[in-house]
Parts: C-alpha cells; sequence; structure tokens
C-alpha cells in the first residue's frame, strides 16, 4: 500500500470522527445550555436539574435549573427551550427516547422568566451554530496537523 493510499485511508477514518464529543446529553439540553451560557454573560453557572416535559403532538419544552454565581453569590434561575414535534409516526426509538421524536432547533426559548422574541432567539441560534462550526473546523485543522506530523514522522523514519 502507498503512503498516499495510507493517508486518504487515515482521513477517511478521522474525518467522520472529529464532530464526536461523547457526550450521552441530548442535543436539545446542550443547545439549550449553550444558547442560556451565551444569554446569561460572562457569568458562572452551575448546572441543576433538567426536565423534560411533552405536550403532544405539539411540542417538548426542556427546562434547565441552575445557579448563577456573581462575586460569590449564587441566585437561582430558569431558561426553557420549546421543541416542535416532527415525527410522522411513532417508532421503537422515539417511545424508548421520546425527546427524539422532536426538532432539534428550538422555535421558542424563556431565559429567567423572560420570553425571547422571534427574532432575539434566531440570532442566539444562528450565533451558536457559527461557534460550533468554527469550533469543528478548528478540530479538524488540529487533528489534520497532527495527523500529517505523524505520517510526516513516520515517513521520515
Amino acid at each position: 500500500m502507498t503512503v498516499l493510499a495510507r493517508i486518504i485511508g487515515t482521513v477517511a477514518v478521522v474525518v467522520p470522527l472529529v464532530g464526536c464529543s461523547g457526550s450521552t446529553e441530548d442535543v436539545r439540553v446542550t443547545l439549550c445550555k449553550n444558547l442560556t451560557t451565551s444569554l446569561q454573560g460572562s457569568n458562572s453557572i452551575e448546572w441543576g436539574e433538567t426536565a423534560f416535559t411533552f405536550r403532544r403532538p405539539e411540542y417538548a419544552t426542556t427546562t434547565l435549573h441552575y445557579e448563577v454565581i456573581t462575586a460569590g453569590k449564587a441566585s437561582q434561575k430558569t431558561s426553557a427551550c420549546h421543541f416542535a414535534y416532527e415525527a410522522l409516526d411513532d417508532t421503537a426509538v422515539n417511545l424508548a427516547n421520546p425527546i427524539d421524536a422532536y426538532e432539534t432547533l428550538p422555535f421558542a426559548m424563556s431565559h429567567d422568566g423572560r420570553v425571547l422574541s422571534d427574532a432575539e432567539l434566531l440570532q442566539t441560534v444562528n450565533a451558536e451554530q457559527k461557534r460550533l462550526g468554527r469550533d469543528a473546523i478548528g478540530r479538524l485543522e488540529r487533528n489534520a496537523q497532527d495527523l500529517a506530523a505523524k505520517i510526516r514522522a513516520g515517513v521520515s523514519g
């Protein structure tokens, strides 16, 4: 096998894995946490309980309870993201994990009791998607550089 074939084979295996975080947290919860963090600003957040409520088939709500630590003082807060139902039929996966039947981007959000406008939610979600895209590209670049360095070391050694 030529060096070029090994490089292509390695890249074909590594590239799809770059985006995998290994987290078992539902993507809706992670997104809602990320949106909440961006809305909260630079304050320290300690996450508490996460609750799902379902109003089938219209929507599901992910409610996050958290504490914001500011100047050594903690204050209790909540955020909620609402996700539209998107499944055509119930499947075994949807029955085992009901949140899977809902979209991954929220159609509404409240933060500390305030309902975000559609424009504010859209802007916040877009900013988060751009941040995630930049992070993924950065990881891909770092992994490609690491892989190239290993290949160079193996070829020259």
